[in-house]
């Protein structure tokens, strides 16, 4: 029998937040991951606080060479992630059940967060059963045995992301007794009803075995820090208790390729090069020319430099850079294909040529990555945000298709299975491409803070006397103040095609009973949050003539931007996709030296003369507004931590209501550091990462947190899953990102909210002569959510998109 524990202090834990050289001398713990989207928050709170090397390893990893003994000899402690699902199904917990049937001798000490608590009282004969309601994402006070791992802690404030307990009550129902064995540390007090509150257990330890548990998440950002510091050292200092007694230690550290991710193995991609030799005519500068401005608008400017129906893609960056692509010769465009693994590049100027590859979804971050690092810019103007590079949008299948999966589960949610109530609609002939990018080699930048204007190319050429760059300056200069307004123009022609319109919305009964849906997975432990959504379609006659028809879009756009001013508002024409957008929510901004930031957004108040922004406030201040948003930013903070490694991240708005144009929004904002020798642990197996080019820590990064959580839920793997086979479509644009990649090595996209797009096709247009343009629009369902509610935020969101689709003599 093991030694009791707590009669030694132990050693201070080293200073946190090692450098990389002394990393060797780190004394390590083995991190068990249930596919959770909070993982790496607990990877860095035990590396910042204990000053720790972690190692992770999945819960259906198998242990390297059949020896699970052998192996944990190499580490001074265990930690058991929470995860969804239920500690009583096997495939849910995996090798956290071999772990409590170590023999004595082979003891080390374990903590158990959530799931790993469950698995532990579960082990110990205490039930696992449904609360009467879920906790998710829910901050409470805790109390605390003001003892073990809780000394010095009396009343703690956690967060919850549980919908399971350990039962004490079922075993003196069953007339059983609690185990002996364990001895619990800490309760939360749960009003079931009228009566009396019920003590549910948060914390346990095992009496005899270096065994602990927590059922909160300490490492989530609205847990009590201070507190929860204190109780990770308490056990740190226990476990070294326990290992200096019986002798523990002195292995050396195991090098991490011993537990190797799941990861695409296949070759490097050889249309890599091709597209390199499609970029030769762009230089390492980007030539500008800069103008204070006069009556130009980003629209107008567009329509001088962009044919209609041509390439084109305007993308406004944080409300304030309009980013502006013009035609050059040496423009091309990349389409990818997710189901069927096709990559198309379409030359734009020049011999309009085409080359295909079959490329897995791996292969084509690893192309996007090789040419943004060998055609890197290193000079242009440092006040805009672009000089050059791709403009364009990733679909949330390809988000889907870049998600970790358990070993031996069903494909993954972009894959092409057999979709049971796929309607002709979204037939992979009727969606767009999962990544559409234009090359843009000259560009226009509007400034609409200072009004100024930039002209850039990173042709060489272009920068000669009399060459496009003098000549397109000269041109703005000279029309500076003969911008014609053609609004009433475009608003007959848009009418008359829109008057025949038809409008299928979501039925709501089927909306409802997707939410009902939903609150079962949550209830079930399944998830803590399902970002449920739905989508409208509008059919319309398609304009007789070529050129109404390449001008549609376009006109669209402006009317959407008009009546929806938003940060990230955006316009493509990209082959057959049209994309129209008027989006506030930032998903992922880089800058061309280390920083990485994503702004979810979740909870929405629509604003009204009597919704003021301290009404909105009050709104977004219940327990599940703030409960949505709160589970999201953790999410994202896993997410940057699996680039940035610990130390790398910080929380710098949390839960705050801002005014978006027609709703009020509730918004977090979370900054991560990019160290090229200090990588996180999602992509330390990446020797390319070694690179100081932006360019490609940031698409490592949009790879990594793809699809966007606040369109998931969490945890994302699992969430999707569900979302998949509740929704039973492709959400295909909607709920991707669009934004640009920079050769300079910023980025920045924004979510697709508030979008209409459609796949355009001269055969279906020629055989019915209408178009079909496709609007999604939803929200988080957690299980305070109610039907009505659900549905009435889901129309909320669809409004402010759906009405630019009415004709303006009816618009509401």
């Amino acid at each position: 029998m093991a030694p009791l524990l707590g009669s030694w202090d132990g050693e201070a834990p080293k200073s946190p937040h090692q450098s990389g050289s002394d990393s060797v001398s780190l004394k390590s713990i083995l991190y068990v991951d249930a596919y959770d989207s909070f993982s790496y928050n607990v990877v860095a709170m035990l590396e910042e606080t204990l000053g720790v090397k972690v190692t992770v390893m999945t819960i259906d990893s198998d242990w390297p060479d059949g020896n699970m003994h052998e192996f944990l000899r190499h580490y001074e402690a265990i930690v058991l992630g929470p995860g969804p699902g239920n500690p009583n199904l096997s495939k849910d917990v995996g090798i956290m059940r071999d772990i409590w049937n170590l023999r004595d001798a082979e003891l080390l000490p374990v903590f158990g967060i959530c799931l790993g608590f469950q698995s532990l009282c579960l082990h110990y004969g205490v039930p696992i059963e449904r609360l009467p309601y879920p906790l998710h994402g829910q901050v409470r006070h805790i109390s605390t045995a003001s003892k073990d791992i809780f000394d010095g802690l009396s009343d703690v404030e956690v967060t919850l992301y549980h919908s399971l307990y350990a039962d004490l009550d079922a075993l003196s129902r069953s007339r059983g007794l609690p185990s002996d064995d364990l001895e619990f540390l800490a309760w939360l007090s749960l009003e079931k009803g009228p009566g009396p509150c019920t003590q549910i257990p948060m914390a346990v330890s095992h009496r005899q075995k270096p065994f602990w548990g927590v059922q909160f998440h300490p490492e989530s950002c609205k847990s009590e820090r201070d507190a929860c510091k204190k109780l990770l050292l308490n056990w740190w200092r226990k476990a070294l208790t326990f290992n200096k007694t019986v002798g523990r230690g002195g292995y050396a550290v195991l090098a991490e390729t011993i537990i190797t991710p799941h990861e695409d193995t296949k070759c490097f991609p050889n249309v890599a090069y091709e597209m390199l030799k499609w970029s030769s005519s762009t230089s390492t500068r980007s030539a500008y020319r800069a103008l204070n401005g006069g009556n130009w608008t980003a629209e107008s400017i567009s329509e001088v430099f962009n044919r209609p129906g041509a390439p084109t893609v305007l993308f406004q960056s944080n409300g304030r850079y309009n980013i502006i692509s013009v035609p050059s010769p040496g423009s091309w465009r990349l389409e990818f294909e997710v189901e069927l693994q096709k990559l198309v590049l379409h030359q734009v100027g020049g011999g309009r040529q085409t080359v295909e590859d079959s490329l897995t979804v791996a292969q084509v971050w690893d192309a996007l990555r090789y040419l943004m690092e060998m055609k890197k810019v290193n000079w242009g103007c440092t006040q805009v945000p672009f000089w050059g590079g791709f403009l364009g949008y990733f679909s949330y299948e390809l988000g889907l298709a870049c998600l970790s999966h358990p070993k031996g589960s069903a494909q993954s949610p972009a894959s092409g299975e057999s979709w049971a109530s796929t309607s002709p609609a979204d037939l992979a002939e009727q969606n767009p491409s999962d990544i559409s990018l234009l090359w843009c080699e000259r560009s226009i930048i509007v400034d609409n803070t200072t009004g100024g204007i930039v002209v850039q190319s990173t042709c060489e050429s272009d920068d000669l006397p009399y060459g496009w760059l003098d000549e397109t300056l000269q041109l703005l200069e000279k029309r500076s103040g003969v911008v014609e307004s053609s609004e009433n123009a475009d608003t007959e022609f848009l009418d008359s095609i829109l008057r025949d319109g038809h409008i299928t919305f979501p039925e709501e009964a089927t909306y409802k009973r997707q939410i009902e849906a939903c609150k079962a997975e949550l209830e079930a432990g399944e998830s803590y949050e399902l970002c449920l959504t739905s989508e409208t379609s509008i059919n319309l006659p398609t304009p007789t003539t070529e050129a109404d028809r390449a001008v549609f879009p376009w006109k669209l756009y402006k009317k959407l931007r008009k009546y929806n001013p938003a940060a990230f508002s955006a316009f493509a024409d990209l082959g057959h996709a049209k994309v129209v957008s008027s989006s506030p929510e930032c998903f992922l901004n880089w800058d061309r030296e280390s920083m990485l930031e994503m702004k979810p957004m979740k909870g929405t108040v629509r604003k009204s003369p009597e919704m003021t922004m301290e009404k909105a406030r009050e709104i977004l201040g219940t327990t599940k507004e703030m409960a949505e948003n709160l589970m999201i930013a953790d999410l994202i903070r896993h997410d940057l931590y699996g680039i940035c490694g610990s130390g790398g991240v910080l929380v710098e708005k949390l839960l705050e209501v801002e005014d978006h144009g027609r709703v009020y929004q509730m918004v977090t904002h979370v900054k991560g550091e990019v160290r090229p020798q200090q990588q996180g642990y999602a992509v330390r197996h990446m020797p390319q990462l070694k690179s100081s080019n932006m360019a490609v820590h940031g698409l490592t990064a949009l790879q990594r947190c793809l699809p966007p959580g606040s369109m998931t839920g969490a945890p994302k793997e699992r969430s999707c899953v569900h979302l998949r086979n509740i929704e039973a479509r492709k959400r295909s644009i909607y709920s991707g990102v669009m934004g640009y990649l920079d050769l300079g090595g910023a980025g920045s996209f924004s979510v697709l909210i508030r979008t209409a797009f459609t796949r355009s096709s001269d055969a279906n247009a020629n055989k019915d002569n209408r178009q079909t343009w496709r609007i999604g629009a939803g929200g988080a369902v957690t299980t305070l959510s109610t039907a009505e509610g659900e549905w009435q935020e889901m129309l909320t969101k669809l409004r402010t998109v759906c009405n630019v689709f009415t004709p303006s003599e009816t618009a509401a």
